[in-house]
């Protein structure tokens, strides 16, 4: 989308127009952005910054880099200036653009592959109760069950946070990234480019139903960055666990969400979510807490508008 004729979306400027129909933003166009940091000086610049504390002087950070040629370097140094890097008297340092950049690389979003054994994790399977797998696939990781194929997940996951982990801590570090994949989502972000995210309950038969939708469930829940159009979708249970209702009940019966796996959460699961109406559309989701049977009806903007306890 471009609002002007180089390439950058502009809002208008509240103090020459009076008003404004957006914050203020300049957006870098992608191809300019990719060229900005094609050099492996500019990447190498980046890296040294983000690996220093404060800031550098001009000579310093030239000779942490490697450049010999001060010109060549400074030609580099200033593509990035403004835009990646920041300046000042006391040198240079790196910018908030850069610091984004260096961390995808670091997350292994860019550079790494994911590839391993399957490794036997102590999640029981939604539909027979067989231990399941974790499984490796390209950039995918797949938590699924060798007996009858259910798979509890299946989504592209960062090879970066891997690093370090044991593979007895694999399953527990997959259930927290995507804790905080549906957290981010559920405050409207999306997690790959920050564009605004459109959160939607679909059933079967919605035109817009993923073609790849092979469950079971009543309703799933569909996410789509009006940005990047980065997407996916979910078996409803699982976002709506995270809703402050619902934490609240766990944590009074103390159940730390933030340190129990989905999977050991009792009578939570993938067939729990029943729809009880469609206009307007109903949604219950029926969990186990102690000896409490509470059931949760969300609406089609995943609001709790109703909480029974039996």
């Amino acid at each position: 989308m471009s609002d002007s004729d180089d390439g950058r979306r502009r809002a208008a400027d509240s103090s020459t127009t009076g008003e404004s129909d957006e914050v203020a933003v300049e957006r870098l166009p992608p191809d300019e952005a990719f060229e900005l940091l094609a050099h492996e000086t500019r990447f190498r610049i980046l890296e040294t910054l983000n690996e220093t504390d404060g800031s550098l002087a001009f000579s310093e950070l030239r000779e942490r880099v490697g450049v010999d040629d001060p010109g060549q370097f400074n030609y580099h140094l200033g593509k990035l200036t403004d835009r990646f890097v920041t300046s000042s008297d006391e040198g240079y340092e790196l910018a908030a653009p850069g610091w984004r950049v260096v961390g995808a690389v670091l997350s292994g979003g860019y550079t790494k592959a994911l590839d391993a054994d399957p490794i036997e994790t102590d999640v029981p399977c939604l539909s027979c109760e067989s231990g399941m797998e974790l499984r490796f696939r390209g950039e995918k990781v797949q938590i699924q069950c060798p007996e009858c194929d259910e798979t509890y997940t299946n989504i592209p996951i960062p090879a970066g946070i891997f690093e370090g982990v044991s593979p007895d801590e694999a399953p527990g570090v997959v259930d927290s990234w995507l804790k905080r994949l549906h957290s981010t989502a559920n405050y409207g972000f999306c997690p790959n480019c920050d564009g605004k995210l459109d959160q939607t309950v679909l059933l079967p038969g919605d035109e817009d139903v993923p073609e790849d939708w092979e469950t079971d469930d009543e309703a799933i829940v569909s996410y789509t960055c009006t940005r990047c159009g980065f997407s996916w979708y979910s078996s409803f249970p699982f976002p709506a666990v995270l809703h402050p209702a619902v934490v609240g009940v766990y944590h009074d019966h103390g159940i730390d969400m933030r340190e129990t796996p989905f999977w050991n959460l009792d009578g939570l699961q993938a067939d729990s979510a029943t729809v009880t109406s469609s206009a307007p559309l109903r949604v219950e989701v029926t969990t186990t807490v102690g000896e409490q049977r509470i059931c949760f009806t969300f609406d089609e903007d995943m609001n709790v508008v109703e909480e029974r306890r039996d």
